[in-house]
C-alpha cells in the first residue's frame, strides 16, 4: 500500500501517508475500529461562525413564509393543466378538446417557470460575487431562497444538449462555443465560466459555493479552453482547470488547487496521472469536425421538443387511470373511488415501463459499441432514450432494487443473470451492460456512462462476473469489465488496468483504485437466504416488493385527488386570483399529509432500528426497503426535497427517530435507518452527502451507527459509511469516503476515497 501511494504523491506528501496507511490497515487485520491520527486544519479554513438568536430566529421565520412562494412555484406544474382542463370544460368545450389544452398547457408550463427563476435570480440575487456569508445571515436567505426556486426545475432534463449553455448564459455564466454540458449541478453562475470546446460529464459538480464553520463560502469555477472533466466530478470554489488539461472520471480538485496547461489529472483528491498511455491513445483517435451554428441551432430546437416531450410521455401513462378516477370522482361524494389507486398506480408503472422499452427499440433499436458525433441523428436519439431511463429513476424509483427490475432491463436489451440483484443504477446503455448471475449492484453506481469528449461520444461494453458485488455510488467507466467474485468497493471504481479488473476474486478501492490486502467476512447465514431462496422466499418477497412498487404512487394519486377535489370545490366559491392564493396552502397540508404517512410507515412496520444484521432473503431487509421506497418516492419529491437548507429538514428527521442537533445545515435526504443517525449543533452535510447506516455485504444487510459531532462538516457528494464517528469540528472534503469503523478526530480536515489528511 505505502509503494501505491509513494508513486502517486511526492516524497514529502507520501512520508505523511505512512501513519494513515499504517493505522488505516489494522483495522482491515482485525481492529474493529481506527480512530485515525489527527492533523491540524488548513489556513484557509475559517474561525467557526455562530449566529446570534436573532439572525437565526429571523432566517428561519423567513424561510418558513417563503415556502410560501417556494411551494407555489413548484404547483405551477400541478395547478395550470388541471386548471386549464376545468375551465375549458366550463366554457362548453369538448373533453377532447379540453384534454388537448391541458396538455398544451402542460408544454407551456415549464418555459414558464425557467423564465420566471431567471428573472427571480437577478431581481433578488443580482450578480453573485466571491465571498464569505455568514450562515443564516440575510444574504444566505436570498442566496437559498433563489436556489429553492431554482432546485424545482426539471434542468437536469437539459444535460447534454445545447439549451442548458443557453440556461446557464441567462443566469449570468460565461460559457464558450461548443460547449459540452452534460450536467446540470451548476449553482454559483455568476462565477462559472467554461472556455470553448470544452466538455463536462454527467454529476459532475460545479456549484462553486460549500456551507462550512457557519459560513457560505462562494468562489470561482474555471474551466478553460479544450478542457475535458469527467463524469461524477466535484471541482472545488476557487479552483481552475487551464487550457487543454484533463480531469478523469471521480475526481476531485480541492479549493484552490489548479491543474496546469495540457496535464491530465484525476483521483479524489486529483493529482498528476504519470500514466502516458491515454495521452498516446487519444492522439490516435479522430476530433470530430465542429458543428455549424446552423446546425447547433437545429439541433437546439429538436432537443427543444424533445424535453417538452416528456412531461407529454408521463401523461400518456397515467391518463388512463387518472381518467377513471376523475370519473368516479364525479360520481362519488364520499371519494371512495380512491380505493382503486393501486390499480391505477399499477397500471401507471406497467404503461411507463411498456412505454420506455417502445421508444428504446424504435428509436435506437441494439447499440453497438463504438464513436458517435454530438450533432448526429444517433446522438439526438441516443440522447432521448438515455433520458427516459433517467426518467424511470424519478418516476419508476419503486420499481428498482426489486425482483421486478430485471425482467424490464431484459426487455431494454441488457443481459442479468440469474439472482442478480440490480438498485438505482445510472446511465445505462442496455444493449452494452451484462450483469452475470448472482451479482450485486448497489444504489446510486454508475454503469458506463458515454464519455464525451472532442465532440464525440464514446460507448462500449460494461460486464460484471458472476456473484461480483458493485458498492453504492461506485463508478463503472464505458468499457470497465469485472470479474468473478470481486468487490468495487463504495465510491470508487475499477483499476485502469483491464487485465486487473478482470482478475478473479479481487477487492478494488478508491479513485484511482488500489487493491485491498484482505476482505471481511461477513457472518454466516444459510445460502437459501443469501443466494438461493426456496420458492416460498421468493413468493413472500414478491407480495411485499408488489406493494413497495405501487404503495407510493397509489398515496400520490390519492393526495393529489383530494387535492384537485378541493380545488374543484372551492373553484365555485372563489376567484380565480384567489384560489391561485390559496393553492399552495393546499399543496402544503397534502405534502404534510404525505410526509406523515412516511412516519406512520416507519413507525408501523420497522419501529426503532438498532445495529443488526438480516440477509437478503428476509422479511426485514423487504420491509425496511419499502420505508425507504416511501421515503424517496413520496415524502421527498411530494415535499421534504424543498426543505433543504431549512431548520424543517431537521423537524422531519427527528420524527422518523433521528437525532439532529440544533441549527443543522442539510442539503441532502440521503437517510434511511433515521434511528442511528446522530447530528450535533451547527453541522453542515451539504449537497448530495449521503450517511450510509447499513451496506449489503456478501447478500447481508449490516447496520449500525453514525455518529456526527458539533460543528462537523461533510462535503459534497461524499459518502460516511456505518459504525463511524466524526468528533467536534472534523470536517470531510466533497467527494470523500469515511470507512467503517473509523473516527475523525476533532478539529481534524479529511479527504480523499478513502480519506486521509489532505497534502
Amino acid at each position: 500500500a505505502l509503494q501505491y501511494f509513494w508513486k502517486r504523491r511526492s516524497e514529502e506528501a507520501a512520508s505523511r501517508d505512512l501513519q494513515w496507511i499504517v493505522t488505516h490497515y489494522m483495522k482491515t487485520w482485525g481492529k474493529s475500529r481506527v480512530v485515525l491520527a489527527g492533523y491540524s486544519r488548513g489556513a484557509d479554513v475559517l474561525p467557526f461562525h455562530k449566529p446570534s438568536r436573532l439572525s437565526y430566529g429571523l432566517c428561519v421565520v423567513g424561510q418558513f413564509l417563503a415556502m410560501y412562494f417556494v411551494l407555489g412555484f413548484i404547483a405551477l406544474q400541478w395547478l395550470g393543466p388541471y386548471l386549464a382542463y376545468t375551465w375549458l370544460l366550463d366554457e362548453e368545450f369538448s373533453i377532447v378538446e379540453s384534454l388537448l389544452g391541458a396538455l398544451a398547457s402542460l408544454v407551456a408550463v415549464y418555459p414558464c417557470m425557467l423564465l420566471v427563476a431567471v428573472a427571480a435570480k437577478w431581481l433578488v440575487l443580482g450578480r453573485v460575487k466571491a465571498g464569505d456569508y455568514p450562515l443564516w445571515g440575510g444574504f444566505f436567505f436570498r442566496w437559498w431562497f433563489i436556489n429553492a426556486i431554482l432546485s424545482s426545475l426539471p434542468i437536469d432534463y437539459l444535460g447534454g444538449t445545447p439549451l442548458i449553455g443557453w440556461y446557464y448564459r441567462l443566469m449570468g455564466a460565461r460559457i464558450g462555443r461548443n460547449v459540452y454540458l452534460g450536467s446540470h449541478n451548476a449553482t454559483t453562475f455568476d462565477l462559472l465560466s467554461i472556455g470553448d470546446d470544452s466538455s463536462i460529464g454527467s454529476e459532475t459538480n460545479l456549484t462553486g459555493y460549500a456551507i462550512e464553520n457557519g459560513w457560505l463560502r462562494l468562489g470561482p469555477v474555471t474551466v478553460g479552453r479544450g478542457c475535458y472533466v469527467g463524469s461524477r466530478c466535484v471541482v472545488r470554489e476557487s479552483a481552475r482547470l487551464n487550457d487543454g488539461a484533463l480531469l478523469e472520471d471521480l475526481s476531485l480538485l480541492p479549493r484552490g488547487k489548479s491543474v496546469p496547461a495540457g496535464e491530465r489529472w484525476g483521483g479524489s483528491p486529483a493529482r498528476l496521472l504519470t500514466d502516458a498511455r491515454r495521452a498516446s491513445q487519444e492522439a490516435e483517435k479522430p476530433v470530430a469536425r465542429p458543428a455549424s451554428l446552423r446546425r447547433r441551432v437545429a439541433f437546439g430546437v429538436l432537443h427543444a421538443g424533445g424535453v417538452l416531450l416528456f412531461p407529454l410521455l408521463v401523461v400518456a401513462a397515467i391518463f388512463p387511470g387518472v381518467m377513471v378516477m376523475n370519473w368516479l370522482n364525479y360520481v362519488d361524494d364520499y371519494y371512495y373511488y380512491l380505493v382503486v389507486s393501486p390499480l391505477v398506480a399499477l397500471s401507471f408503472v406497467v404503461l411507463l415501463g411498456l412505454e420506455i422499452a417502445a421508444f428504446k427499440w424504435l428509436l435506437l433499436g441494439r447499440v453497438k459499441p463504438g464513436r458517435y458525433a454530438l450533432h448526429s441523428s444517433f446522438y439526438l436519439r441516443k440522447w432521448f432514450v438515455d433520458q427516459m431511463l433517467e426518467l424511470s429513476l424519478d418516476v419508476l424509483g419503486p420499481l428498482y432494487s426489486t425482483i421486478y427490475l430485471a425482467p424490464w432491463y431484459r426487455l431494454l436489451g441488457a443481459k442479468v443473470g440469474r439472482r442478480a440483484e440490480i438498485s438505482s443504477a445510472s446511465f445505462i446503455s442496455p444493449d452494452l451492460l451484462t450483469v452475470d448471475d448472482e451479482s450485486f449492484i448497489a444504489d446510486a453506481v454508475s454503469l458506463g456512462a458515454g464519455r464525451v469528449q472532442d465532440g464525440v461520444l464514446t460507448l462500449a461494453e460494461n460486464r460484471v462476473g458472476k456473484r461480483s458485488f458493485i458498492g453504492n455510488s461506485a463508478m463503472l467507466p464505458p468499457g470497465a469489465v469485472v470479474g468473478d467474485n470481486c468487490l468495487i468497493a463504495c465510491l470508487s471504481m475499477p483499476p485502469t488496468d483491464s487485465a486487473a479488473a478482470a482478475r478473479e476474486d479481487a477487492s478494488w478501492l478508491g479513485s484511482p483504485a488500489f487493491e485491498l490486502p484482505h476482505r471481511q467476512e461477513s457472518t454466516t447465514f444459510d445460502v437459501q437466504s443469501t443466494f438461493e431462496p426456496t420458492r416460498k422466499l421468493w413468493l413472500q418477497r414478491g407480495f411485499i416488493e408488489f406493494w413497495r412498487v405501487i404503495l407510493p404512487s397509489s398515496c400520490f394519486l390519492s393526495l393529489t385527488s383530494v387535492l384537485l377535489s378541493a380545488v374543484l370545490i372551492l373553484q365555485d366559491e372563489l376567484y380565480f386570483w384567489e384560489l391561485l392564493l390559496i393553492f399552495p396552502v393546499l399543496y402544503a397540508a397534502a405534502g404534510t399529509a404525505a410526509t406523515l404517512v412516511v412516519v406512520a410507515f416507519k413507525w408501523l412496520l420497522m419501529g426503532r432500528y438498532v445495529p443488526s444484521e438480516y440477509p437478503l432473503w428476509s422479511t426485514f431487509v423487504w420491509k425496511t426497503e419499502l420505508v425507504t421506497s416511501l421515503h424517496d418516492n413520496l415524502a421527498k419529491p411530494f415535499l421534504v426535497q424543498a426543505l433543504s437548507g431549512t431548520p424543517m429538514m431537521a423537524w422531519y428527521l427527528r420524527l422518523q427517530g433521528a437525532k439532529v442537533g440544533r441549527r443543522a445545515y442539510l442539503e441532502t435526504t440521503e437517510f434511511t435507518e433515521f434511528d442511528l443517525i446522530s447530528l450535533g449543533d451547527d453541522v453542515a452535510l451539504n449537497d448530495d452527502v449521503t450517511i450510509q447506516t447499513h451496506l449489503f455485504e456478501d447478500r447481508v444487510m449490516k447496520m449500525s451507527h453514525v455518529r456526527i459531532g458539533d460543528r462537523c462538516t461533510i462535503g459534497s457528494q461524499a459518502l460516511v459509511l456505518y459504525d463511524t464517528q466524526m468528533e467536534a469540528g472534523a470536517e470531510l472534503n466533497d467527494l470523500s469516503l469515511l470507512m467503517k469503523g473509523e473516527t475523525l478526530p476533532a478539529g481534524t480536515r479529511w479527504e480523499g476515497i478513502p480519506a486521509r489528511p489532505p497534502a
